[in-house]
């Protein structure tokens, strides 16, 4: 399997992380409402910031993610920064970002991405 490339760099002030519920909640007419698992996996959803350094490293990264992951379609091996542990990991609808300057010779860059991966809520 694919591994996100080593040289991408995240800030933690730049990331977020939503769970979709695996329990489906019915209001009832009277009374507490009622809830029930509807899955047995849950999709975690990890907003990020990719920055790149160079401008060679912003288009190492486009390669890879054209050529390696099928243009985000496919999983890949990506440590969890908060976790520490790898996970198999896709980019979500296959969005790349928009890449972003950080500076006027066009060396420094960044790119927002949203990444997804399935955990067990057993």
């Amino acid at each position: 399997m694919a591994a996100f490339p080593p040289f991408v760099r995240f800030d933690w002030r730049d990331m977020s992380e939503t769970t979709d519920p695996v329990v489906e909640r019915t209001d009832m007419e009277r009374g507490i409402p009622k809830q029930r698992r509807i899955a047995s996996d849950a999709r975690v959803e990890i907003a990020v910031t990719a920055y790149f350094e160079t401008r060679a490293q912003a288009v190492a990264f486009e390669d890879w993610f054209f050529d390696t992951i099928n243009a985000g379609q496919d999983f890949f091996d990506w440590r969890h920064p908060r976790l520490g542990t790898v996970v198999q990991a896709r980019i979500v609808d296959g969005d790349l970002g928009q890449l972003t300057y950080l500076d006027p010779q066009m060396q420094a860059s960044k790119r927002g991405l949203k990444l997804e991966y399935w955990r067990s809520a057993w």
